[in-house]
């Protein structure tokens, strides 16, 4: 869920802080703050690719798992900001083991999850992916609801292509999780 340009003004993460919604919203790239597109299906993968690292997470009690719309703020000048659709940050990783009480994650997660919407484009999800991998992330899942393929992106440039019928795994991100990509979409349109 990338984003169509809101305003031309040069912002900072703060400003976005300040704006109604502007936390789930709105990204900062480049000092202009840019919309994200959302649709309900886009938020449905998130949702359910979440969840399924959420529990696998928990059971193994490996780190924390971020939602839709958590900001990331550990790029280079002019400060931006990008919301992610899902997060993974391993245990040991942030101080106490906890989420900041305020603010964003300021470093970079070692897994980010990206789900396309209608009306994104497709280079600023190439401009999003590479500046995870530039930051730190070692691996970037993007949903692409349309195909309902996940591309995995990893920090050695090594790219894994996963369609409906492959099994998704956390590569040495996440040891041993596993879950089939098909359970990820919503059910195909049958005639």
């Amino acid at each position: 869920m990338t984003t169509a340009t809101a305003s031309k003004i040069r912002a900072t993460p703060d400003d976005l802080e300040r704006m109604p919604g502007g936390e789930a919203r709105y990204e900062l790239v480049d000092g202009q703050i840019r919309e994200r597109n959302l649709s309900a299906e886009s938020n449905f993968i998130a949702a359910n690719i979440n969840a399924e690292l959420y529990v696998y997470v928990r059971a193994n009690g490996l780190g924390l798992v971020f939602g839709e719309g958590c900001g990331i703020q550990v790029f280079p000048e002019p400060n931006p900001l990008r919301l992610s659709d899902g997060a993974f940050v391993a245990k040991g990783r942030l101080p106490g083991d906890r989420p900041p009480e305020r603010g964003y994650l300021r470093l970079a997660p070692d897994l980010v999850v990206e789900v396309v919407s209608p009306g994104d484009n497709a280079l600023e999800i190439q401009e999003k992916v590479e500046d995870y991998l530039a930051v730190g992330v070692r691996l970037v899942w993007v949903a692409y609801p349309e195909t309902r393929f996940i591309h995995a992106f990893s920090i050695d440039g090594s790219v894994r292509k996963y369609g409906p019928g492959a099994i998704l795994d956390g590569g040495d991100v996440l040891s041993g999780f596993s879950v089939p990509v098909a359970n990820l979409f919503p059910a195909p349109v049958t005639a």
